[in-house]
């Protein structure tokens, strides 16, 4: 099972373990974010979901980006924003919030994130 209305966003990053596979990640109108397991899916029987968790409870996730984890710290972590300019952080192996940041508020909600080297 997946997402039961409109995508949002979707980003991809490399596992933490050493065998280097890539993970997907979705996140829709549904409040919903989705990991899914990209190494042993095929086209015939599709995406194979790895974890769902909730995002939000009253505001729509409208984009998704992989945070680049610190040097010194193996956490892996996905940045979503959504209808209420917020930002935040999770992280996606313990389904669990890291920091909330309220975001610029004028322009309209934020729908792409770009990492900036």
């Amino acid at each position: 099972m997946s997402h039961t209305v409109e995508i949002s966003s979707i980003c991809f990053s490399n596992s933490l373990d050493e065998d280097d596979s890539l993970r997907l990640f979705s996140i829709g109108k549904d409040r919903r974010c989705f990991e899914y397991i990209v190494a042993s899916s095929t086209m015939n029987e599709g995406l194979k979901v790895e974890a769902m968790f909730m995002l939000e409870m009253e505001a729509f996730p409208t984009a998704c980006i992989w945070y680049p984890s610190a040097l010194d710290s193996k956490e892996g972590l996905l940045m979503t924003t959504n209808n209420e300019y917020k930002m935040k952080l999770w992280n996606p192996t313990t389904k669990s919030s890291r920091r909330t940041c309220l975001g610029p508020t004028y322009g309209g909600e934020i729908t792409k994130l770009k990492l900036l080297d």
